[in-house]
């Protein structure tokens, strides 16, 4: 008697779905490493921001408002501790084997608040552009952070590589506020 071969299509669907299951983990897996590294970038970017507060105290003490006089300080402080917070080099690729490929800032913004006037200095194109304005009151940074004392606002940009070779663009922007309490 001749037997007949069965199982044919119950191994190949199992070897189908087994092969799903493998590439939906890696991808999930490749996403999370993605948003763990545009953590890393968020940290980084916060903490330039925070240092690039240079508030001008003798502006403090006359009128009791937080102001950032020295723009030209304060972005030269943001680039120098965003160099040192993501272990870049001066033309701003990182140094040694990396996760990420050149970083690029879009726009770092100081917005100052003074009585009831807005005043903005932009580094957007490279060379700053200051900007006065009326305060409303209902002014918001670029990325709707609600302008409510001096603000910097900061944007940039990488290339990121994950474990298995898939590189994705992560764009971080944010915005940092030193309130007067």
């Amino acid at each position: 008697m001749k037997r007949i071969k069965t199982g044919g299509i119950e191994y190949l669907s199992a070897y189908m779905m087994i092969t799903i299951i493998g590439m939906v983990m890696l991808f999930s897996y490749s996403a999370r490493e993605i948003r763990h590294y545009q953590s890393l970038a968020r940290d980084s970017i916060d903490s330039a921001c925070l240092s690039a507060a240079l508030i001008d105290l003798n502006e403090y003490s006359k009128g009791r408002f937080i102001y950032i006089s020295d723009c030209n300080k304060s972005f030269d402080v943001f680039l120098d501790t965003l160099r040192s917070n993501m272990n870049l080099n001066d033309d701003y690729t990182p140094s040694g084997k990396s996760i990420y490929d050149r970083v690029v800032v879009y726009d770092y913004i100081v917005y100052n608040i003074a009585e009831d006037t807005l005043t903005s200095c932009s580094y957007t194109t490279g060379e700053p552009v200051y900007r006065s304005e009326k305060y409303d009151g209902d002014e918001t940074t670029p990325d709707g952070t609600p302008i409510v004392s001096a603000t910097i606002y900061a944007d940039i940009g990488m290339n990121v590589k994950t474990l298995f070779g898939i590189e994705r663009y992560v764009h971080v922007r944010t915005s940092v506020d030193v309130v007067n309490n």
